[in-house]
Order: C-alpha cells, then structure tokens, then sequence
C-alpha cells in the first residue's frame, strides 16, 4: 500500500519538476531576450517554447491517463487493507475485483518504513464496534481534508504568483499579446494545466471529505443510545461500507499531496487530531454508548 502510493508521488513529482522547470526556462529567456537578444537566445526561445507545447500535450492525452493507473492501482491496495482491518465487505461494483494476494505481498516486500508507524497510524479507538471503524473513518476524513486543503490553498498562491510574476514581466519589456503567449504562456502551460487540476481535485475531495465526515459523526451521535438494538448495528455496517466507498473514490482521484508537505504539519495536526478523537468517544459515551 505505502510502496504503490511512493510510487504515484514520484510520478507526481516528476510531472512538477517538468512543468516547473519548463516555465522557469521559458521565463528566464524571456529576461534574457529583453537583455541581449541575440540568435541563441533567440533560438532557445523558440526551443523551449515548442518544449512547453509538447509536454501540455504529453500531460493532456499520455502521462495523465498513466497517473490514473497508477493511482487507481494505489487506491486499491489501501482498500485492500482497510477493508480487512474494519472487516467489511468488498465493494465488487464499484472497485472490481480483490487485489491479488501475490501483488500484495510482492509490494510488501518493497516497503522499507516503520511498521510501527503503519500500526500506530491505524490504531483504532477504544470503542464498540462498529462505533471505532466509523470513528477511525472520521478521523481519515478530517485529517486528509485538512491536509488536501492546505495543499491546494499553497498551490492556488503559487498559479496566482506565477501568474503575477508573467504579467508583471510583460509590462515590464512592453510585450505584445502574441510575445506573452508564446514567450511566457506556452512554456507555463503545462505548469498552469497541472496546478489548476491539482487545487481543482484537493479541493473537491476536501469539501466531500468534510461532508461525509460531518454526516457519519451526526448519525453517530444520534444511534449510540440505540446502539444495542441489531438493526441499528446493521444500518451503522452499512454506513460504514458507505463512507468506505467516499474514501477509495477520493484517492483514485488524486494522489497524496507530498511527503514533505504532510510531515511539515504532522506533529501539529496529528495533536490537534488525537484531541478531537478523545472528544469524539466522549461525546459518544455522554450519548448513551455502553463500553463493549
């Protein structure tokens, strides 16, 4: 799960250091036409530009379609495990079939972190079932919202920087219309095609991460007097499976945001977290869960 998902990163980061790179090319001959413009520059211009062109179409029609893979590929192995963790019932129609036992173990083979970590990262609170899978799905919810949102506020600011820093740069050397488009726009465009996705995607998952989350704590809340009653256990299985389904459907959509990035915050957010947790299992039991 952890290897497949290192995977989607480094293919994420290197469809960035593309696209980043291309646009500081293309922003650094700018500079130096206005400078000297001399056949070299004036030819490396051109280069970079054709460069900025062919790889908005790589991104559009190839690597975005192999990221997909990639990622759906990713999404399934994390379903895999939380499915047997939580002990539900695996979606058919909407993953497909079970990731193979043999594609499992060949990645498990691969991953070189804490095992310790992994566990404590899915320590499942101290409640009755099925009240401690809905209470850890909540907590994956909050969290990688909070998480997803943060990263597409960062990448938001940085589009509008860059954006900024262009326009800036045309009115800086007089530029016409054309020379911003082909001289800044078309080497900053698979950079703009992918931060616009990306805050596109991270904030949409946030808002429906947000919503499921709110959603499952309130039914939560309102079934734990009843909670002995089968029927309600059932409804709240059947909950479960649902907000399952949100969280695979989230990460086949867009990978994790970096690994820097969320260790960035991690101590902070995960405080914030195990406090929000110990109020969540209070609130349960003030109304009217009984310990198992």
């Amino acid at each position: 799960m952890t290897v497949s998902h290192a995977r989607v990163r480094r293919l994420a980061a290197l469809r960035i250091a593309i696209s980043v790179t291309l646009a500081a090319l293309g922003l650094c001959t700018v500079f130096a036409g206005s400078l000297n413009s001399t056949p070299f520059i004036r030819s490396l211009s051109i280069t970079v530009t054709v460069a900025g062109a062919f790889w908005a179409l790589i991104y559009s029609f190839g690597l975005s379609s192999w990221a997909q893979q990639e990622l759906r590929r990713a999404a399934l192995l994390q379903e895999a495990f939380e499915v047997r963790l939580f002990h539900l019932r695996w979606n058919n129609v909407l993953a497909g079939d079970e990731v193979p036992a043999e594609d499992v173990h060949k990645l498990s083979s691969r991953f070189r972190g804490s095992e310790t970590s992994l566990r404590a990262s899915y320590a499942m609170p101290n409640l009755p079932s099925p009240f401690d899978v809905l209470t850890r799905q909540q907590l994956n919810l909050a969290w990688g919202g909070r998480v997803r949102r943060r990263y597409a506020k960062g990448v938001l600011v940085g589009l509008l920087f860059w954006a900024a820093v262009g326009l800036l740069s045309a009115m800086i050397r007089g530029s016409t219309i054309t020379d911003f488009v082909v001289q800044w726009c078309v080497p900053s465009l698979g950079m703009l095609m992918l931060g616009w996705d990306t805050f596109r995607e991270q904030r949409g998952i946030y808002e429906e991460r947000r919503r499921v989350a709110r959603w499952s704590r309130s039914r939560c809340l309102q079934s734990a007097a009843v909670a002995q009653d089968p029927a309600m256990t059932q409804d709240l299985w059947l909950l479960a499976r649902q907000v399952q389904d949100q969280l695979f459907l989230a990460r086949r959509r867009a990978p994790r945001v970096p690994s820097w990035f969320f260790h960035r915050y991690f101590v902070q957010d995960s405080s914030d977290f195990t406090a929000g947790l110990a109020e969540t299992r209070r609130d349960l039991m003030n109304a009217g869960l009984r310990r198992s």
